[in-house]
């Protein structure tokens, strides 16, 4: 057996982006700003992959859902 064969790791948590900018609230007019949080398909990309926290996560939620009813962003294929 080799004697550092399990090392410890220290995974950081990512930060919120939004938390350190201090952003109190997505426009679902701002496209370029959900761009990076939408996949291909339209989908919002999980909070894991994401780094959002949870308040962000739902403000995008609600924002790509506005945006998506007024015909700006696609719904999902």
């Amino acid at each position: 057996m080799k004697p550092n064969s399990q090392k410890s790791r220290r995974v950081e948590k990512k930060t919120c982006p939004f938390d350190r900018a201090g952003v109190k609230y997505f426009d679902y007019k701002d496209y370029p700003t959900m761009k990076p949080y939408l996949d291909y398909f339209g989908n919002i990309r999980k909070r894991y992959y994401s780094g959002l926290c949870l308040k962000h996560q739902k403000m995008m939620k609600n924002a790509v859902e506005r945006a998506r009813f007024m015909g700006m962003v696609s719904y999902r294929k």
